[in-house]
């Protein structure tokens, strides 16, 4: 089921979170950081959250919206908000890339940027598996799951969670692994 798939995503998205998590913590104690894990973490959401599971969701949202009343108003802006992660997490790349080029960027002003870019996408996982999902879960019946599924095109594999990891996320599959 797409929900099952989407939570399932959500918590990998978790996992990568929490390294990054461990990264901000070294950074304000001084600890040498491998910057290189930061920029994998940060492709594989924009490469695989961005273009395979968000999609998925704004299909159901746009299908819940166009079907079921929203009193609160809670999916009105989630397209909304993923494109302003979208954009907070080019952002963000784009700060790794400065570094990874030997940019002088203040620690504390990339600690900064690490820390929104990290609640921000923690909040956002949160509020879809707190208030969303259960919505979803409430009203949907067989036959909105059919018609969502229609609309739906199965992503390629993950490259880093599924079954055959890509070349490319190798290295940060291992410290997931470690």
């Amino acid at each position: 089921m797409m929900l099952d798939d989407i939570h399932t995503e959500h918590g990998y998205i978790g996992r990568l979170l929490q390294i990054l998590q461990l990264k901000l913590t070294a950074i304000r104690n001084g600890q040498p950081v491998n910057y290189s894990l930061i920029k994998d973490i940060v492709e594989y959401l924009q490469k695989h959250a961005e273009c395979c599971h968000h999609p998925k969701e704004d299909i159901l949202y746009h299908y819940y919206l166009a079907h079921y009343a929203d009193k609160n108003g809670a999916m009105q802006n989630l397209e909304h908000e993923h494109e302003e992660l979208a954009q907070l997490t080019h952002e963000f790349a784009d700060t790794v890339d400065m570094i990874l080029m030997d940019a002088v960027i203040p620690l504390d002003l990339f600690a900064e940027k690490l820390n929104t870019f990290v609640m921000r996408q923690r909040a956002h996982l949160e509020f879809e598996e707190k208030h969303i999902i259960p919505l979803i879960r409430k009203h949907f019946t067989d036959e909105d799951w059919h018609a969502v599924s229609l609309d739906y095109e199965q992503c390629e594999c993950d490259p880093l969670f599924g079954q055959q990891v890509s070349d490319r996320f190798r290295n940060l599959a291992e410290r997931l692994h470690a």
